[in-house]
This record gives structure tokens, C-alpha cells and sequence, in this order.
């Protein structure tokens, strides 16, 4: 990570629990996580599914950054895009 895109600044500004989440993804972006995931195949689940392996992973993971532990809490983010 030579050329790290994100500047940390000491303000008085208020943190929103979301705050990280630009931090969280671009860290995942650099281990390729999705490439990885996808590229698993698990005999069980079958391949015609639309939503990958990696957009649940993802979720999950953005999820516990911003505190909740339970996938139940995607709801609220059902017609987010």
C-alpha cells in the first residue's frame, strides 16, 4: 500500500458510525477479496444465484464495521444503492 488514497486529519468534527466504511473498502479492495471469494465454489449453492458470494461477505463485513452483528440489520439498508 505505497500510494495510501486516505489523509487523517485531527478535527472537531463529529464522527458518524459510517465514517470508516471508505477505510473498510478501500482495504478490502486491495486484498482482492472479491476475486477470491467468487473464484470458491461450494457444492451446495448453486451457481444461478444472483447475488455472489462476495456481496454477502461484504455486507456482512460493512455491517460489523459500523457496530451491528447480526445480518438482520441489512434491512435497513434494502433500497440503499
Amino acid at each position: 500500500m505505497k500510494d495510501f488514497p486516505i489523509r487523517f486529519v485531527l478535527t472537531d468534527e463529529a464522527i458518524t458510525p459510517s465514517a470508516g466504511l471508505a477505510l473498510v473498502g478501500y482495504l478490502l479492495h486491495q486484498t482482492k477479496l472479491d476475486k477470491r471469494v467468487n473464484a470458491l465454489r461450494l457444492p451446495t449453492v448453486r451457481r444461478d444465484v444472483h447475488i455472489s458470494h462476495s456481496d454477502v461477505i461484504r455486507s456482512m463485513i460493512g455491517l460489523l464495521a459500523t457496530g451491528k452483528t447480526d445480518f438482520d440489520h441489512i434491512e435497513a439498508y434494502r433500497q440503499d444503492d
